[in-house]
Parts: structure tokens; C-alpha cells; sequence
């Protein structure tokens, strides 16, 4: 049977060296289509953040985001949605947050997995964390700690939290611990391969494998703790959501960019954290200068760079975007209010006045005008009230100066968000990811221009054409 196989196939080869030139032409068209058809399509990671508040209320209609504003067309424009956050219980388990009324949380779990049907391809993860759970101050971090310290406390959590994504449907976890310390990286990524060793042994019945992905830093500093386990913390999983923005924020003492795409000559600059960590074998000066800029400004352009210089394949790095602005006050007029000394508390907590956003009614009602999402950004500058946009043609991102309020808001648009579509195109990276979904404008302007410059109109011209002239 074999010798007739081996005959059939070069009679065929012969056949078609005698082809007519068309015909061979088809043929490689054909090819091509095949080939064109295995291109992964880029993801659009959408966070959907509903707190333990919005949860219980759900059902009195006074949620701000509920999931009926993800309309069917904006789910067609995702490739997957990570409801935030859930947290680790106090016996290490992977669990609501606490006093959410889990009815409540089914209900909005069920609409969320309803998407569905506008979009069949879409997954539903669930994201544990957060930073409010997992900074190095927050109460319950020593939780995160202690379920990757031991091998029993892992598979302990692993195992609740796949029972929790298969209960609620869910296609897959996103842990966003902020940040596992250095003396933690090892524990941590023995976590996430006790968590793949689990999800492999579960079964989808002919359904997509389920997936494991992680939210990481996107600045120097904290990615310093695990930067040298990299590496292994991408082999276990299927994408790495970027978190470059806040690269600037209250904290610093000078006004800046909150996810400036590259740097300015004016800006601020840093010394790399990189440089000084213990890499065996030992790099030369010339090799940590040439990998390791220094001094250096934070940008979307350099935690890219930084995470593909340590080994991490660029189609699974999935580049964050923001859908808010960072605002400052009391900031002099030089430069339209970039990189001028401010006057804008610090801390998590706001404690000040919430009506300092001049204009920004629903930042009052958050009792933080520090941060304004985009939809409040679009209705400031439709107001008289004298915000006036900017863009830099170096930085490749805008921001908004009030010269009578001595107001600057650092933030994204359209524009913008070309330009790193463009950039992470260049790097072959996986694709992008927002925090959040509810910070867009009712149109959903910024996830449709994301998703128009991720998937442009295919151009068909170019190639031998079955067309006759």
C-alpha cells in the first residue's frame, strides 16, 4: 500500500510541473489562504472590575457598569473579559471577596458568560488579586505569601480556584499579585506550575484548553523582584498582561506621563533597578550597560524591551493600555503643565477636597479627583471650562492642561493608542489589554479604535489574480 501511495503522489508532483501557469497560480493562492488563515488573531483583554458594593446592589439597578453596558458589539470586539477581583480566603482558598452576597455574584457571573452568544469565541477569566489585596502594605498580602510558600498550601489553592472557575463557567484564572518580593519569585512560580499541573489534568470536553495568565509590572522597580525568573514564570503560561501604566502618579514630585509609549529629554530620569540585580553568571559592565540603559525613563517602549531582553516571548507579552487619566493641581503654566512641581496628594486613600477636578462631577461622587476615566476626560474638554489638549510628538501620547485651575491630566486616546498598536505590531506581541472597561465613554470610543487599529481592513492587492484583463 505504501509503494502505491509513494506512485500516487509522484504522479501527481509530475502533473503538476505540467500545469499551465494559471492554474499553478491558483493553486499557490490557494496555499496562501491556508497559510493567512493559521495567523493568530491579536487578544483584547478587557478587565471588568465590579466590587463586593456593586455586587450586592446589582439587582437595584444602581450598579455604574453593570454587565448589560457591555453591548453585543463590544463583546464582538473582545477577545476576552477578566471580571476583578477575587481574593484568598483567610484558609488559603481562592474566594469571593468577603461579604459579597454570592447570589448576587452568580447572577452577574451567568450575564457575563451570556456575552457569549454574540461572540462564541470569547473567554470569561476570573482575576484573584489586585493591588489593593496584594501590595506590600495591604492587609491580606501575607495570604498570597503563604498559599505559595509550601507545597500542600499550593495545591490547596489551585485546587479552590479551579473548583471556582468550574462552577461559574469561568475559561481560565489571571492572578495579579502586586508584586511577589524576590524572596518570593521561586515559591511563586512554583504556584503557577502547580496551577497548570491542575488545569491540565482538567478536561473542556472538545472546548478550548483552559488558560492561566498573570498581570505584571510595567515598570523597573517592581519588576526588579522577579526579574530573573522570567523566564520560567512565562513557561507556565499562556499570556503576561503588561501593566505599563502609572509609570507617574502623585508620587513622584514632578508632573509626567502616565504611559508615555517613549521618552522626553525633559523628563525625569531613573537609575535602572536592573543593573544591580545578582545574574549568575555574573555580566560584564559592558553587557549590563548595553542591556540595562541607565539613567533611564519609564515608559511603555522600556518595560517592553525589558521583558523581551530577559526571555520572554514576545507573543506572550500582551501590552496594557489605560482607559483614565491621572490628574495633578496647583501646577505652574511652564510647558503646558509637563514636568512642573505640584501640589497633589499622595497615598491610596485620597484625603483632600473631591471636587478638585473642576468639571468632573462623578470624580466627586469617587471622592478622588486624582484619577478621571475617559469618558470624564471626553466631557471636560466638551466643557467651557478652559481644558485645553496637547500631544507629544516624542512621547507619542497626549495630556490636558487647565491654565486658569493650574490643572494637568496625563492621559490616552485614540491617537495614542495607534501609535502602540503600531509599536507592539513591530514586536510581534500577543496583543492589548485595558484596565477597565468601565472607564470607556458610553460609545465604547477607545475598545473600538483599539480594536480598528489591532484589525484593519485586510488588503488584497499584490499576486497573480484570477482576473482576466
Amino acid at each position: 500500500m505504501n509503494n502505491i501511495v509513494r506512485l500516487f503522489v509522484r504522479f501527481v508532483l509530475l502533473v503538476l510541473r505540467g500545469l499551465p501557469g494559471v492554474l499553478a497560480s491558483l493553486i499557490f493562492c490557494a496555499t496562501s489562504v491556508a497559510t493567512a488563515t493559521e495567523v493568530k488573531k491579536p487578544v483584547v483583554i478587557g478587565y471588568y472590575l465590579l466590587e463586593k458594593d456593586q455586587i450586592n446592589s446589582y439587582a437595584d439597578g444602581k450598579t455604574e457598569f453593570p454587565v448589560s453596558a457591555i453591548t453585543p458589539e463590544k463583546a464582538r470586539m473582545l477577545t476576552h473579559i477578566n471580571y476583578s477581583f477575587l481574593n484568598i480566603s483567610e484558609e488559603g482558598q481562592c474566594a469571593l471577596e468577603e461579604g459579597t452576597d454570592p447570589q448576587m455574584a452568580r447572577k452577574v457571573f451567568d450575564e457575563l458568560q451570556g456575552l457569549k452568544k454574540h461572540n462564541a469565541d470569547l473567554r470569561i477569566l476570573f482575576s484573584i488579586g489586585g493591588w489593593s489585596y496584594t501590595n506590600d502594605d495591604s492587609a491580606t498580602v501575607g495570604r498570597y505569601r503563604t498559599a505559595a510558600a509550601s507545597s500542600n498550601a499550593r495545591q490547596k489553592l489551585a485546587q479552590s480556584c479551579i473548583a471556582f472557575m468550574r462552577d461559574y463557567g469561568f475559561d481560565g484564572i489571571d492572578i495579579d499579585w502586586e508584586y511577589p518580593r524576590a524572596e518570593d519569585s521561586a515559591n511563586f512560580v512554583a504556584l503557577l506550575k502547580e496551577i497548570r499541573r491542575q488545569l491540565k489534568q482538567e478536561k473542556r470536553d472538545g472546548k478550548p484548553a483552559w488558560q492561566l495568565t498573570i498581570a505584571a509590572a510595567g515598570g523597573a522597580f517592581n519588576m526588579a523582584r522577579t526579574y530573573q525568573y522570567l523566564p520560567q514564570i512565562a513557561a507556565q503560561l499562556d499570556y503576561i498582561n503588561l501593566m505599563t501604566y502609572d509609570l507617574n502618579g502623585p508620587w513622584e514630585q514632578q508632573t509626567n506621563h502616565n504611559a508615555h509609549l517613549y521618552g522626553n529629554t525633559g523628563e525625569h530620569l531613573f537609575e535602572n533597578p536592573l543593573r544591580a540585580l545578582p545574574f549568575k553568571p555574573a555580566l560584564s559592565k559592558k553587557v549590563l550597560e548595553q542591556r540595562f540603559p541607565s539613567p533611564f525613563a519609564l515608559t511603555v517602549d522600556a518595560a517592553v524591551q525589558q521583558y523581551l531582553r530577559a526571555g520572554v516571548p514576545a507573543a506572550k507579552l500582551v501590552l496594557g493600555l489605560p482607559f483614565y487619566g491621572r490628574a495633578f493641581f496647583q501646577v505652574a503654566p511652564d510647558k503646558q503643565g509637563l514636568y512642573q512641581t505640584h501640589a497633589t496628594p499622595a497615598g491610596d486613600v485620597y484625603v483632600g477636597d473631591p471636587g478638585l477636578l473642576t468639571g468632573c462631577d462623578a470624580c466627586t461622587a469617587r471622592k478622588d479627583p486624582r484619577i478621571a476615566t475617559y469618558a470624564d476626560i471626553k466631557k471636560l474638554l466638551a466643557s467651557p471650562l478652559g481644558y485645553k489638549s496637547y500631544f507629544g510628538a516624542d512621547t507619542k501620547v497626549p495630556w490636558i492642561y487647565n491654565a486658569d485651575k493650574k490643572i494637568f491630566i496625563s492621559y490616552d486616546n485614540e491617537e495614542s493608542f495607534a501609535y502602540k498598536v503600531t509599536y507592539l505590531k513591530k514586536y510581534g506581541l500577543a496583543g492589548a489589554m485595558f484596565w477597565h472597561l468601565g472607564q470607556d465613554d458610553e460609545q465604547g470610543s477607545l475598545l473600538r479604535s483599539l480594536y480598528m487599529h489591532l484589525n484593519p481592513e485586510t488588503s488584497l492587492q499584490g499576486g497573480v489574480q484570477y482576473i482576466s484583463k
